[in-house]
Protein backbone atom coordinates (compact mmCIF):
# COMPACT_ATOMS: atom_id res chain seq x y z
CA UNK A 1 0.00 0.00 0.00
CA UNK A 2 0.85 3.53 -0.64
CA UNK A 3 1.03 5.79 2.50
CA UNK A 4 1.08 9.62 3.06
CA UNK A 5 3.18 11.22 6.10
CA UNK A 6 -0.13 12.36 8.21
CA UNK A 7 0.01 15.75 8.42
CA UNK A 8 -2.31 18.98 9.02
CA UNK A 9 -3.10 20.68 6.06
CA UNK A 10 -0.31 23.02 5.07
CA UNK A 11 -1.75 26.90 4.45
CA UNK A 12 0.51 27.94 1.86
CA UNK A 13 -0.36 25.19 -0.42
CA UNK A 14 -3.77 25.54 0.24
CA UNK A 15 -3.22 29.24 -0.87
CA UNK A 16 -1.50 28.41 -4.01
CA UNK A 17 -4.22 26.36 -4.87
CA UNK A 18 -6.64 28.65 -4.79
CA UNK A 19 -4.98 31.38 -5.87
CA UNK A 20 -3.51 29.06 -9.27
CA UNK A 21 -7.11 28.24 -9.97
CA UNK A 22 -8.22 31.98 -10.37
CA UNK A 23 -5.58 32.49 -12.77
CA UNK A 24 -6.46 29.60 -14.91
CA UNK A 25 -10.25 31.36 -15.54
CA UNK A 26 -8.66 34.47 -15.82
CA UNK A 27 -6.17 33.34 -18.33
CA UNK A 28 -8.62 31.15 -19.94
CA UNK A 29 -11.78 34.24 -20.11
CA UNK A 30 -9.46 36.46 -21.65
CA UNK A 31 -7.90 34.41 -24.31
CA UNK A 32 -11.29 35.02 -26.12
CA UNK A 33 -10.13 38.78 -26.98
CA UNK A 34 -6.54 38.60 -27.59
CA UNK A 35 -6.66 35.92 -30.44
CA UNK A 36 -9.61 37.51 -32.18
CA UNK A 37 -8.46 40.79 -31.98
CA UNK A 38 -5.28 42.50 -33.30
CA UNK A 39 -5.76 46.21 -31.68
CA UNK A 40 -2.80 46.17 -29.48
CA UNK A 41 -3.74 50.02 -28.48
CA UNK A 42 -7.26 49.16 -27.24
CA UNK A 43 -8.01 49.03 -23.39
CA UNK A 44 -9.68 45.93 -23.68
CA UNK A 45 -6.16 44.20 -25.31
CA UNK A 46 -4.30 45.69 -22.77
CA UNK A 47 -6.43 44.51 -19.74
CA UNK A 48 -6.98 40.90 -21.52
CA UNK A 49 -3.38 41.09 -21.70
CA UNK A 50 -1.76 42.15 -18.30
CA UNK A 51 -4.46 39.86 -16.65
CA UNK A 52 -3.50 37.14 -19.15
CA UNK A 53 0.36 37.49 -19.01
CA UNK A 54 0.12 37.45 -14.59
CA UNK A 55 -1.60 34.49 -14.48
CA UNK A 56 0.80 32.51 -16.66
CA UNK A 57 2.17 31.12 -13.10
CA UNK A 58 -0.61 28.95 -12.67
CA UNK A 59 -0.05 25.58 -14.53
CA UNK A 60 3.44 25.02 -13.68
CA UNK A 61 2.51 26.01 -9.88
CA UNK A 62 -0.24 23.47 -10.26
CA UNK A 63 2.48 21.03 -11.23
CA UNK A 64 5.26 21.93 -8.54
CA UNK A 65 2.03 21.45 -5.90
CA UNK A 66 1.47 18.15 -7.29
CA UNK A 67 4.85 17.29 -6.78
CA UNK A 68 5.24 18.67 -3.68
CA UNK A 69 2.31 16.95 -2.48
CA UNK A 70 2.53 13.36 -4.53
CA UNK A 71 6.43 12.37 -3.53
CA UNK A 72 5.81 12.77 -0.28
CA UNK A 73 3.81 9.21 -0.57
CA UNK A 74 6.11 6.31 0.38
CA UNK A 75 4.99 3.76 -2.49
CA UNK A 76 4.73 0.07 -1.36
CA UNK A 77 2.52 -1.32 -4.54
CA UNK A 78 1.96 -0.43 -7.50
CA UNK A 79 -1.20 -1.41 -7.94
CA UNK A 80 -2.70 0.42 -5.04
CA UNK A 81 -0.72 3.88 -6.35
CA UNK A 82 -2.54 3.61 -9.75
CA UNK A 83 -5.72 2.77 -8.04
CA UNK A 84 -6.04 5.57 -6.08
CA UNK A 85 -3.67 8.23 -8.04
CA UNK A 86 -4.13 7.32 -11.84
CA UNK A 87 -7.57 5.98 -12.00
CA UNK A 88 -9.32 8.93 -10.51
CA UNK A 89 -7.40 10.93 -13.11
CA UNK A 90 -8.90 8.76 -16.11
CA UNK A 91 -12.48 8.89 -15.34
CA UNK A 92 -12.33 12.62 -14.41
CA UNK A 93 -10.74 12.84 -18.36
CA UNK A 94 -13.67 10.58 -19.53
CA UNK A 95 -16.03 11.99 -17.88
CA UNK A 96 -15.26 15.76 -18.94
CA UNK A 97 -14.19 14.45 -22.59
CA UNK A 98 -17.71 13.02 -23.20
CA UNK A 99 -19.56 16.20 -21.51
CA UNK A 100 -17.55 18.89 -22.99
CA UNK A 101 -17.64 16.55 -26.47
CA UNK A 102 -21.51 17.04 -26.16
CA UNK A 103 -22.02 20.61 -25.37
CA UNK A 104 -19.00 21.30 -27.84
CA UNK A 105 -20.93 18.99 -30.28
CA UNK A 106 -24.26 19.98 -29.74
CA UNK A 107 -24.95 23.18 -28.20
CA UNK A 108 -21.69 25.11 -29.81
CA UNK A 109 -21.92 23.28 -33.50
CA UNK A 110 -25.32 22.52 -33.82
CA UNK A 111 -24.09 19.38 -35.07
CA UNK A 112 -27.06 16.66 -36.31
CA UNK A 113 -24.18 13.80 -35.61
CA UNK A 114 -26.08 10.60 -34.36
CA UNK A 115 -24.69 8.64 -31.58
CA UNK A 116 -22.64 6.00 -33.13
CA UNK A 117 -21.01 8.64 -34.90
CA UNK A 118 -20.66 10.57 -32.16
CA UNK A 119 -19.20 7.98 -30.08
CA UNK A 120 -16.47 7.22 -32.64
CA UNK A 121 -15.79 10.88 -32.86
CA UNK A 122 -15.17 11.27 -29.25
CA UNK A 123 -13.08 8.19 -29.05
CA UNK A 124 -10.46 9.18 -31.39
CA UNK A 125 -10.73 12.88 -29.97
CA UNK A 126 -10.12 11.37 -26.08
CA UNK A 127 -6.95 9.51 -27.67
CA UNK A 128 -5.40 12.10 -29.50
CA UNK A 129 -6.44 14.74 -26.83
CA UNK A 130 -8.52 17.22 -29.05
CA UNK A 131 -11.89 17.69 -26.85
CA UNK A 132 -11.12 20.61 -24.63
CA UNK A 133 -8.58 23.37 -24.62
CA UNK A 134 -7.84 22.52 -21.15
CA UNK A 135 -8.24 18.91 -20.45
CA UNK A 136 -4.46 18.74 -21.73
CA UNK A 137 -3.58 19.15 -18.13
CA UNK A 138 -4.66 15.75 -17.25
CA UNK A 139 -2.84 14.22 -19.63
CA UNK A 140 0.36 15.39 -18.87
CA UNK A 141 -0.04 14.94 -15.11
CA UNK A 142 -1.26 11.47 -15.54
CA UNK A 143 1.77 10.89 -17.58
CA UNK A 144 3.87 12.32 -14.68
CA UNK A 145 1.69 10.25 -12.00
CA UNK A 146 2.96 7.03 -14.15
CA UNK A 147 6.80 7.50 -13.22
CA UNK A 148 5.62 8.09 -9.86
CA UNK A 149 7.37 4.96 -8.61
CA UNK A 150 10.29 5.10 -10.27
CA UNK A 151 11.23 9.37 -10.16
CA UNK A 152 10.02 8.81 -5.91
CA UNK A 153 12.57 6.38 -5.48
CA UNK A 154 15.20 8.35 -7.40
CA UNK A 155 14.31 11.37 -5.84
CA UNK A 156 14.70 9.78 -1.94
CA UNK A 157 18.49 8.68 -3.06
CA UNK A 158 19.39 11.76 -4.29
CA UNK A 159 21.33 14.47 -2.06
CA UNK A 160 20.39 18.06 -2.36
CA UNK A 161 22.86 19.06 -4.44
CA UNK A 162 22.21 16.07 -6.78
CA UNK A 163 18.63 17.73 -7.07
CA UNK A 164 19.89 20.89 -7.77
CA UNK A 165 22.39 19.89 -10.43
CA UNK A 166 18.75 18.30 -12.03
CA UNK A 167 17.15 21.29 -11.77
CA UNK A 168 20.00 23.67 -13.09
CA UNK A 169 19.91 21.18 -16.10
CA UNK A 170 16.30 21.27 -16.74
CA UNK A 171 16.18 24.67 -16.59
CA UNK A 172 19.06 25.08 -18.93
CA UNK A 173 17.42 22.88 -21.46
CA UNK A 174 13.81 24.22 -20.96
CA UNK A 175 13.33 27.77 -19.98
CA UNK A 176 17.23 29.34 -21.15
CA UNK A 177 17.69 27.26 -24.43
CA UNK A 178 13.82 28.20 -25.10
CA UNK A 179 14.59 31.84 -24.56
CA UNK A 180 17.23 31.65 -26.69
CA UNK A 181 15.34 29.94 -29.67
CA UNK A 182 12.90 31.99 -29.33
CA UNK A 183 14.88 35.46 -29.70
CA UNK A 184 16.99 33.98 -32.25
CA UNK A 185 13.48 32.89 -34.67
CA UNK A 186 11.99 36.14 -34.12
CA UNK A 187 14.69 38.10 -34.48
CA UNK A 188 16.40 36.32 -37.98
CA UNK A 189 13.82 34.08 -38.98
CA UNK A 190 16.39 31.17 -38.22
CA UNK A 191 15.49 28.08 -36.31
CA UNK A 192 18.30 27.63 -34.09
CA UNK A 193 18.45 23.47 -33.36
CA UNK A 194 21.50 22.07 -30.79
CA UNK A 195 21.16 18.48 -30.48
CA UNK A 196 23.18 18.36 -27.37
CA UNK A 197 20.19 19.92 -25.56
CA UNK A 198 17.89 17.13 -26.38
CA UNK A 199 18.37 15.28 -23.24
CA UNK A 200 15.45 12.86 -22.23
CA UNK A 201 14.09 13.21 -18.50
CA UNK A 202 15.97 16.60 -18.49
CA UNK A 203 12.86 18.00 -20.48
CA UNK A 204 9.33 18.51 -20.04
CA UNK A 205 7.01 19.50 -16.89
CA UNK A 206 8.73 17.03 -14.79
CA UNK A 207 11.21 19.99 -14.43
CA UNK A 208 8.32 21.60 -12.60
CA UNK A 209 6.74 18.61 -10.71
CA UNK A 210 10.41 17.83 -9.01
CA UNK A 211 11.18 21.54 -8.55
CA UNK A 212 7.97 21.61 -6.36
CA UNK A 213 9.06 18.69 -4.03
CA UNK A 214 12.40 20.35 -3.92
CA UNK A 215 11.30 23.84 -2.68
CA UNK A 216 8.91 22.20 -0.50
CA UNK A 217 11.94 19.89 1.06
CA UNK A 218 14.57 22.32 1.18
CA UNK A 219 15.38 25.63 2.16
CA UNK A 220 16.97 27.92 -0.43
CA UNK A 221 19.83 30.17 0.82
CA UNK A 222 18.87 33.67 1.49
CA UNK A 223 20.48 34.99 -1.65
CA UNK A 224 18.78 32.42 -3.49
CA UNK A 225 15.08 33.06 -2.52
CA UNK A 226 15.47 36.85 -3.07
CA UNK A 227 16.77 36.16 -6.61
CA UNK A 228 13.93 33.83 -7.52
CA UNK A 229 11.25 36.72 -5.48
CA UNK A 230 12.92 39.78 -6.53
CA UNK A 231 12.85 37.95 -10.35
CA UNK A 232 9.33 37.01 -10.21
CA UNK A 233 8.50 40.68 -9.51
CA UNK A 234 9.83 41.56 -12.16
CA UNK A 235 8.44 39.31 -14.53
CA UNK A 236 4.90 40.43 -13.81
CA UNK A 237 5.76 43.55 -14.95
CA UNK A 238 7.66 42.18 -18.19
CA UNK A 239 5.42 39.83 -19.30
CA UNK A 240 2.56 42.00 -20.61
CA UNK A 241 4.97 44.26 -21.78
CA UNK A 242 6.77 42.08 -23.65
CA UNK A 243 3.89 40.44 -24.88
CA UNK A 244 2.98 43.76 -27.00
CA UNK A 245 6.02 44.20 -28.31
CA UNK A 246 6.40 40.61 -29.56
CA UNK A 247 2.68 41.12 -30.89
CA UNK A 248 3.42 44.37 -32.51
CA UNK A 249 6.37 42.89 -34.14
CA UNK A 250 4.28 39.97 -35.31
CA UNK A 251 1.30 41.47 -36.60
CA UNK A 252 -0.61 38.78 -34.31
CA UNK A 253 -0.72 37.43 -30.88
CA UNK A 254 3.40 36.19 -29.98
CA UNK A 255 2.79 34.03 -26.89
CA UNK A 256 6.44 34.27 -26.62
CA UNK A 257 6.01 35.56 -23.29
CA UNK A 258 2.88 33.40 -22.26
CA UNK A 259 4.31 29.92 -22.73
CA UNK A 260 4.91 27.74 -19.58
CA UNK A 261 8.67 27.11 -20.26
CA UNK A 262 9.20 31.31 -21.07
CA UNK A 263 11.22 32.71 -18.55
CA UNK A 264 8.70 35.12 -16.77
CA UNK A 265 6.45 32.52 -16.34
CA UNK A 266 9.05 30.29 -14.60
CA UNK A 267 10.09 33.03 -12.30
CA UNK A 268 6.53 33.65 -11.66
CA UNK A 269 5.75 30.37 -10.71
CA UNK A 270 9.06 30.12 -8.57
CA UNK A 271 8.66 33.20 -7.11
CA UNK A 272 5.58 32.90 -5.79
CA UNK A 273 6.28 29.22 -4.24
CA UNK A 274 8.81 30.16 -2.55
CA UNK A 275 7.00 33.24 -1.23
CA UNK A 276 4.08 32.12 -0.12
CA UNK A 277 6.14 29.33 1.56
CA UNK A 278 8.15 32.00 3.60
CA UNK A 279 4.60 33.40 4.51
CA UNK A 280 3.46 29.78 5.81
CA UNK A 281 4.28 30.60 9.58
CA UNK A 282 2.98 34.45 9.91
CA UNK A 283 -0.26 33.19 7.57
CA UNK A 284 -0.95 30.66 9.89
CA UNK A 285 -0.73 33.06 12.81
CA UNK A 286 -3.16 35.25 11.64
CA UNK A 287 -5.71 32.88 9.94
CA UNK A 288 -8.29 31.98 12.19
CA UNK A 289 -9.32 28.41 12.22
CA UNK A 290 -13.00 29.07 10.14
CA UNK A 291 -10.92 30.82 7.69
CA UNK A 292 -8.45 27.77 7.33
CA UNK A 293 -11.57 25.60 6.98
CA UNK A 294 -12.76 27.94 4.10
CA UNK A 295 -9.51 27.79 2.24
CA UNK A 296 -8.93 24.18 3.01
CA UNK A 297 -12.44 23.64 1.60
CA UNK A 298 -11.67 25.90 -1.64
CA UNK A 299 -8.30 24.13 -2.03
CA UNK A 300 -9.55 20.92 -1.59
CA UNK A 301 -12.34 21.51 -4.58
CA UNK A 302 -9.43 23.41 -7.26
CA UNK A 303 -9.03 20.13 -9.31
CA UNK A 304 -12.68 19.57 -9.72
CA UNK A 305 -13.37 23.57 -10.40
CA UNK A 306 -10.44 23.31 -12.77
CA UNK A 307 -12.75 20.73 -14.69
CA UNK A 308 -15.76 22.58 -14.80
CA UNK A 309 -14.92 26.06 -15.66
CA UNK A 310 -15.15 26.40 -18.97
CA UNK A 311 -18.18 24.29 -19.08
CA UNK A 312 -19.12 27.62 -16.47
CA UNK A 313 -17.66 29.89 -18.39
CA UNK A 314 -19.58 28.66 -21.60
CA UNK A 315 -22.64 28.75 -20.02
CA UNK A 316 -23.19 31.79 -17.65
CA UNK A 317 -20.84 34.39 -18.96
CA UNK A 318 -20.04 36.80 -21.86
CA UNK A 319 -16.90 37.91 -23.13
CA UNK A 320 -14.82 41.16 -22.99
CA UNK A 321 -16.03 43.46 -24.59
CA UNK A 322 -13.63 45.01 -27.53
CA UNK A 323 -14.53 48.17 -27.46
CA UNK A 324 -14.39 49.74 -23.44
CA UNK A 325 -12.79 52.20 -21.73
CA UNK A 326 -9.85 50.51 -19.27
CA UNK A 327 -12.19 51.13 -16.13
CA UNK A 328 -15.14 49.02 -18.51
CA UNK A 329 -13.01 45.85 -19.49
CA UNK A 330 -11.27 46.06 -15.63
CA UNK A 331 -14.84 46.01 -14.30
CA UNK A 332 -16.50 43.66 -16.63
CA UNK A 333 -13.12 41.06 -16.19
CA UNK A 334 -13.82 41.23 -12.70
CA UNK A 335 -17.19 40.42 -12.48
CA UNK A 336 -16.98 37.75 -14.89
CA UNK A 337 -14.04 36.20 -13.20
CA UNK A 338 -15.64 36.11 -9.87
CA UNK A 339 -19.16 34.73 -11.00
CA UNK A 340 -17.56 31.78 -12.66
CA UNK A 341 -14.89 30.79 -10.03
CA UNK A 342 -18.29 30.97 -7.28
CA UNK A 343 -20.73 29.38 -9.35
CA UNK A 344 -18.17 26.47 -10.25
CA UNK A 345 -17.55 26.13 -6.34
CA UNK A 346 -20.77 26.19 -5.39
CA UNK A 347 -21.73 23.61 -7.83
CA UNK A 348 -19.06 21.56 -7.60
CA UNK A 349 -19.77 21.34 -3.99
CA UNK A 350 -23.29 20.71 -3.88
CA UNK A 351 -22.68 17.87 -7.05
CA UNK A 352 -20.22 16.50 -3.96
CA UNK A 353 -22.76 15.91 -1.63
CA UNK A 354 -23.75 13.11 -4.48
CA UNK A 355 -20.79 10.45 -4.05
CA UNK A 356 -21.98 8.35 -7.51
CA UNK A 357 -21.98 11.85 -9.25
CA UNK A 358 -18.46 12.63 -7.21
CA UNK A 359 -16.86 9.34 -8.07
CA UNK A 360 -18.36 9.78 -11.89
CA UNK A 361 -17.50 13.25 -12.44
CA UNK A 362 -14.18 13.45 -9.99
CA UNK A 363 -12.92 10.36 -9.93
CA UNK A 364 -14.23 10.41 -6.05
CA UNK A 365 -12.36 14.12 -5.47
CA UNK A 366 -13.77 16.07 -3.45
Amino acid sequence: MDSVIPRKRILYVDCLRILSIIAVIMLHYTAELLTTSNDFNSASWWISNFFNSISRFAVPVFFMISGAMILRTEIGSYRAFFKKRVVPLLISLISWSFIYGLYNQYFILKSKMGAFEFLLDFGYRLLTDRNYVHLWFLYAIIAIYLTVPLVSKFLKSCSESDLRYYLLLWFIVNIAYRLVYDSVERLTGMQLSIPILNIPFFMGYLGYFILGYYLYHFDLPLKAKNILFNMGILSFFIAPVATYFVSVHSGVLDEMFYGNYSITTFFMAAGMFVYFKEKEDAMSAKVNHKLQMLIGSVSKASFSVYLIHLLIELIVSGGTEFQATVLEAALHLAVNISLIFIISYVTVKILNLNKAATYILFGGRG
